[in-house]
């Protein structure tokens, strides 16, 4: 359990420092777009990279917020309930968490392939291929899936404490 428990922090310290990464490099490419208008030589793609580089730190920045249990939750009703229900509820919701992140991430699977191979779709100025975001996407929905996985382990030992 402890090895799953480090492969699974790993996994998600790579990701959330390639989404750290991501913003910083945002962040110079924005200031670097933003003062080449004002010398007449604006940077030809600056909203199709943002938006793409905005892909990549919303999907790779999921995993780490549930890590830290950043993400939106009720706690203003759950908080009164018994212990035991607040443990069975953060169950239901965790399994939940980890059905829908496997679906999509299995979604996005297909369509990575089907962009990859069969229909071509890239950006429209630059022609970026968007497979290689899908495949984030995929990357994004795991790593979020895995570490609400831990989340149910520990509900769920919790429930039996």
């Amino acid at each position: 359990m402890q090895l799953f428990r480090k492969v699974i922090f790993s996994l998600t310290t790579v990701v959330r420092t390639v989404a750290l990464s991501t913003m910083v490099a945002m962040m110079f490419f924005i200031f670097f777009a933003v003062l080449s208008r004002q010398f007449y030589r604006p940077v030809i793609g600056d909203i199709e990279l943002v938006q793409l580089g905005m892909v990549v730190l919303i999907m790779f920045g999921l995993a780490y917020t549930e890590q830290i249990k950043g993400h939106i939750s009720i706690g203003i009703f759950v908080d009164r309930f018994p212990q035991k229900l607040q443990r069975l509820l953060d169950c239901l919701g965790y399994a939940l968490t980890i059905g829908v992140t496997g679906l999509i991430a299995y979604t996005f699977v297909g369509v990575a392939q089907e962009h990859q191979y069969q229909m071509r779709l890239s950006t429209d100025l630059m022609t970026i291929p968007f497979y290689p975001f899908d495949w984030v996407i995929v990357i994004g929905f795991c790593t979020w899936g895995l570490e609400a996985l831990l989340g149910l382990i520990d509900s769920i030992i919790g429930l039996f404490e």
